[in-house]
């Protein structure tokens, strides 16, 4: 995304990313460059495991040879567990993201994204706001109402759920499919701001550069802003057997994300934890925050928020060492986003 640089960036209908200006022609060489060393290194990378796999089989294949002394085969055993591939963890790049690049989409998928919508009614897109949640329906319904009587309209999209009627205000589109090229990453611009649950929706905001919203996030390092337009809600877990909530100091343990990252393995099948949604009022109470936010430049953090942000950036460097979740989401050096919690959740916490 070329942090720090003012060359625009533009985004094509055939879904590729292209510079503009005099800059252009330089940087699409560049991009060329990366890309064939990308592919370079992948080659080797996969080529080089491969190699090693097969010595390590061998090794060991030698080291169940009877025939062969002991002493021998306990040293070849000990060799090929030495020789194991252990890849570095991926990191999210936070810092990278932290400078907005300056984006912009071509006309005519603008026209596209307008005209779908007006075809479906909603024809007045001045202040609206994306929404994503699979919250339950009440608690959806009372931060929809909330919004339509700030004056927002809102398009709600993601996984298919409980059918909501379209029309005064809300435009619900998680039914429709196909939609066209583009279309969320042109709706997300548009919009006022982004409401979500899932990552891939609040890392499209940081291309567009869109204030976000996370609700219902599991843990506090995945979910956490880089920028300073966004902010995250925390959900509150509970361990199933003792059917008592656990502490947020619970939360920054290993056992935690050990679980966790069992979860991300199965799928939804179920852990040690389960999760109870925002309420209804945790979620108008961070709309509130939402808003208060934009009108006053992001820049009305309380003390209690930035207790919070250091407490998470020393948890964060504890724990990379024994949670590869941690070593993947938490801070890239130190530093874990301009972002916050929501206010009244930081304050308990903090």
């Amino acid at each position: 995304m070329l942090p720090g640089s003012n060359q625009r960036l533009k985004i094509s209908m055939d879904h590729a990313v292209t510079a503009e200006g005099p800059q252009a022609a330089w940087w699409s060489m560049v991009w060329r460059a990366a890309s064939a060393a990308r592919e370079v290194r992948t080659w080797w990378r996969d080529t080089m495991t491969s190699a090693a796999h097969e010595w390590r089989r061998e090794l060991r294949r030698q080291a169940s040879n009877g025939q062969l002394p002991f002493d021998v085969r306990l040293r070849l055993r000990e060799i090929a567990d030495a020789s194991a591939v252990r890849r570095d963890p991926y990191r999210f790049p936070r810092r990278l993201l932290l400078a907005p690049s300056t984006l912009s989409l071509p006309a005519p998928l603008r026209e596209q994204t307008r005209m779908e919508l007006k075809a479906r009614g909603l024809t007045d897109c001045t202040r609206l706001v994306t929404f994503e949640s699979r919250a339950r329906p009440d608690i959806v319904r009372a931060a929809l109402d909330f919004l339509r009587r700030e004056g927002y309209t809102i398009v709600r999209i993601g996984d298919r759920g409980e059918q909501m009627r379209s029309g005064d205000g809300v435009l619900d589109l998680r039914a429709v499919h196909p939609r066209p090229a583009l279309f969320e990453m042109s709706l997300v611009a548009a919009s006022t701001f982004l409401v979500c649950e899932s990552s891939s929706l609040q890392h499209l905001a940081y291309v567009t550069n869109t204030p976000s919203l996370t609700i219902n996030a599991r843990e506090p390092f995945g979910a956490y802003p880089v920028r300073p337009n966004g902010l995250f809600a925390l959900c509150t877990p509970i361990d199933l057997e003792t059917a008592q909530r656990i502490t947020f100091a619970d939360m920054l343990s290993e056992p935690y994300f050990r679980d966790l990252r069992k979860q991300e393995a199965r799928g939804r099948r179920r852990g040690s934890y389960g999760y109870f949604d925002n309420t209804a009022e945790e979620v108008i109470q961070a709309l509130r925050e939402m808003m208060a936010g934009a009108a006053a430049g992001w820049a009305n953090e309380t003390e209690g928020q930035a207790r919070f942000r250091a407490r998470v950036v020393d948890a964060g460097a504890a724990l990379a060492a024994v949670s590869p979740h941690v070593a993947e989401w938490g801070p890239d050096e130190g530093f874990i986003g301009d972002g916050r919690l929501i206010a009244f959740q930081a304050e308990r916490v903090s």
